[in-house]
């Protein structure tokens, strides 16, 4: 049933409603309305509810209308009415379509959350009296709260035009919105609630930031189906040409992911259920049955793993499919040269290392003879230590860190300190101690970094947690962190990365609860449309919504919410 704008009804029924009989104004409990007298307002205006439900949530936004992914990036807010529920602070549109303002109202009838103002006129409007409201009444009740929300809205929406994030799908061509369709192409990703299957708040909010890389859910796309065609083009020393090989379905788990990762994506509210995906994993990694607390970033090592396992398989598959499928007895020297060679280059073409893996160099200068040794190693993600208040230096095994106990701990300081640091080489048949130093950057960088603050660490024979908050940026530049050699980076460049995910873990070592940061945000340019790093203005952060999600809990957030969360995994991608 189509519901009626409360700001439109008909003169007759305004006119019907004030010829009935005035009734005496109780001075503790009511207030004149248009020579009327509304008895609601004492039960219906709260403004302390007001003040904090609109000082943490999108501003002249329809609540309903962003669960719904039904809002459009570059819409004015003004676009369609918002009205304030001024019990609760719920703001809610007045579309002919879907009235979620009365609707609001109906649902909390019982509760008195029939008064509301709105955003545009700055009118109140009572449901039960069916009459607009005067906000000069005797009480104040409502001239205060009129007072709050104009200056609030000067100060949301001061210095910067109100754009909203779209949230739904974007298409090339859209249909008939009047009769209810929403459009079936992708751009922006929404946000779904995740229902916890027993203790799997774990792994419920890794899939929150999962869902939301970009670069996972179109590569995962291009990869879903059996016969996916891909193109391996071996170094110039190899003396190969490029090979075409046809890929076999894809196994199992990445199956499961992709599955999960469309109903995300698929209309409709949510929760989604992660029950398929989750038992694949389980058959992968038995750690993880029995639905005990586990720990986020492990989860994150052995699905991405394990899909790294899967893709290799099925890269290998279709190398060896393109040359007959020989055997180590049938195949000639040549041959396997070849299917060695595309193999090597093949097996780094899957989707997991071309998001996540990068690679770390470590060198080590010995300080008497000035030896130097390199060491390379791929990383999913850089785990970082959190070094607790007051910590004094200390001595492990003959290896000397020299711990600081940083004023303001920030992610910047805790990279200084992981890829530079002193430590001794052991000449143990001598007894004689070297000195030597250590250094570890960056020489490969995917295009998402994830950071992991360990706050978990074994104390004796317990495992503590360290509670301390460690700052970290919207905009982080990774280049001081890198080789010479990684991204050929001249001198002074930067390498910008864009935070757009942020893992939780809040509580203690016993009774914890992981949940997630997610940013809900366009996708970037393509490649060939990038700027250069210095280009990119360093307060130039990409426009977005965050999101707060814990299990199936969805509610949008401020960034200074987000920027005061106990982060446990970071999320940055590469800022194109």
């Amino acid at each position: 049933m189509r519901l009626k704008d409360p700001f439109s009804l008909k003169t007759a029924d305004m006119t019907k409603r004030s010829n009935k009989p005035k009734k005496p104004r109780d001075e503790d409990s009511s207030d004149e309305v248009c020579g009327l007298t509304c008895q609601h307002v004492s039960r219906a205006v709260d403004l302390s509810s007001v003040k904090k439900a609109v000082t943490g949530s999108l501003w002249s936004v329809c609540s309903d209308c962003l669960k719904e992914r039904n809002i459009h990036e570059g819409e004015p807010a003004g676009a369609h009415d918002i009205l304030v529920c001024l019990k609760c602070g719920f703001q809610g549109c007045n579309q002919a379509e879907t009235q979620h303002s009365t609707k609001h109202q109906q649902a909390h009838h019982s509760d008195s959350h029939c008064i509301t103002i709105s955003l545009s006129t700055w009118k109140a409007w009572c449901f039960e009296c069916k009459e607009e409201l005067s906000t000069h009444c005797n009480k104040k009740a409502l001239a205060q709260t009129l007072d709050f929300l104009q200056k609030h809205s000067a100060k949301a929406t001061s210095g910067t035009t109100s754009k909203i994030i779209r949230l739904l799908e974007e298409s090339a061509e859209y249909v008939d919105t009047q009769r209810g369709r929403t459009p079936v192409n992708s751009t922006l990703i929404p946000v779904k609630g995740i229902n916890n299957l027993g203790n799997t708040c774990f792994f419920n909010a890794v899939m929150q930031n999962l869902s939301q890389t970009h670069m996972l859910n179109d590569l995962i796309q291009d990869v879903k189906e059996k016969g996916h065609k891909m193109k391996i083009c071996p170094p110039a020393e190899t003396k190969l040409g490029p090979l075409t090989v046809t890929l076999p379905s894809p196994e199992p788990l990445t199956s499961a992911m992709f599955l999960f990762l469309q109903s995300i994506k698929e209309p409709g509210k949510g929760p989604v259920s992660p029950k398929i995906l989750f038992n694949q994993l389980c058959q992968k990694a038995p750690r993880f049955k029995g639905y005990q607390q586990q720990d986020s970033q492990e989860l994150l090592h052995y699905l991405l793993d394990s899909m790294r396992v899967e893709e290799t398989k099925r890269i290998k598959a279709g190398i060896l499919k393109a040359f007959n499928n020989p055997t180590e007895k049938t195949a000639d020297e040549e041959t396997k040269r070849q299917v060695k060679a595309y193999g090597k280059e093949g097996v780094k073409m899957n989707f997991v290392d071309r998001i996540f893996v990068g690679e770390l160099t470590s060198t080590i200068m010995c300080e008497e003879c000035e030896h130097i040794s390199t060491v390379k190693e791929a990383f999913i993600d850089i785990s970082l230590p959190i070094i607790e208040e007051r910590v004094r230096p200390t001595i492990v095994k003959h290896v000397f860190l020299i711990l600081f106990a940083f004023n303001n701990l920030s992610i910047h300081n805790v990279l200084n300190y992981y890829v530079v640091f002193m430590y001794v080489s052991d000449k143990k048949a001598e007894k004689v101690y070297t000195s030597a130093r250590k250094q570890m950057l960056i020489s490969a960088l995917p295009p998402v970094v994830t950071l992991h603050l360990k706050r978990f660490h074994q104390a004796g024979m317990n495992l503590r947690k360290v509670n301390r908050h460690v700052d970290f940026p919207l905009l982080l530049d990774l280049a001081p962190f890198c080789s010479a050699t990684c991204k050929n980076l001249g001198s002074g460049e930067r390498v910008l990365y864009s935070l757009y995910g942020i893992v939780e873990h809040s509580g203690s070592m016993r009774g914890g609860h992981y949940a997630a940061y997610v940013k809900v945000r366009p996708p970037q340019r393509k490649p060939e449309q990038r700027k250069s790093a210095n280009a990119i203005e360093a307060s130039s952060v990409p426009q977005g919504q965050w999101v707060y999600v814990s299990d199936t809990n969805v509610q949008t957030v401020p960034e200074s919410r987000v920027l005061n969360s106990q982060a446990y995994l970071l999320f940055y991608e590469e800022l194109l």
